[in-house]
């Protein structure tokens, strides 16, 4: 009688060691599909290359922009004319709007005050190349 109640206290250990196994992989894989669907937010150099491409229609310009002010101090950490480079690639690019460019502007002056002259110039030189 001591033998069965013995081994089914073992049979229920080796069951619940077993579920509790499965679960932690199971959760395990659902965090990694998440991360993987969550979007890579590009650098500063990715995000002007991507910024460069002719192909963008109007909406990916306006998503690019949104990421550039989220992301303004790291990006300007990273290339210290980022604002500039960014206002005269969007400002000659063929698919945006008056709209987009003077928000764009307006963003980061908001930002970066000291650079208002800077980037006046980046966005005549910008209007030059359209």
């Amino acid at each position: 009688m001591q033998n069965w109640v013995l081994v089914l206290i073992v049979l229920v250990v080796v069951v619940l060691a077993v579920a509790l196994f499965i679960a932690f992989l199971r959760d395990k894989s659902i965090k990694n599909r998440i991360k993987e669907k969550e979007p890579k937010v590009p650098n500063a150099q990715e995000l002007l290359e991507l910024l460069k491409d002719k192909a963008n229609d109007l909406n990916k310009l306006t998503q690019y922009s949104n990421l550039a002010y989220t992301h303004y101090a790291q990006y300007m950490g990273e290339i210290s004319d980022f604002d500039l480079e960014f206002i005269a690639i969007l400002t000659s690019h063929k698919s945006v709007n008056a709209k987009l460019i003077l928000e764009a502007e307006r963003h980061f002056k908001q930002l970066n005050p000291e650079r208002k002259a800077l980037l006046e110039k980046a966005l005549n030189v910008g209007l030059k190349h359209r």
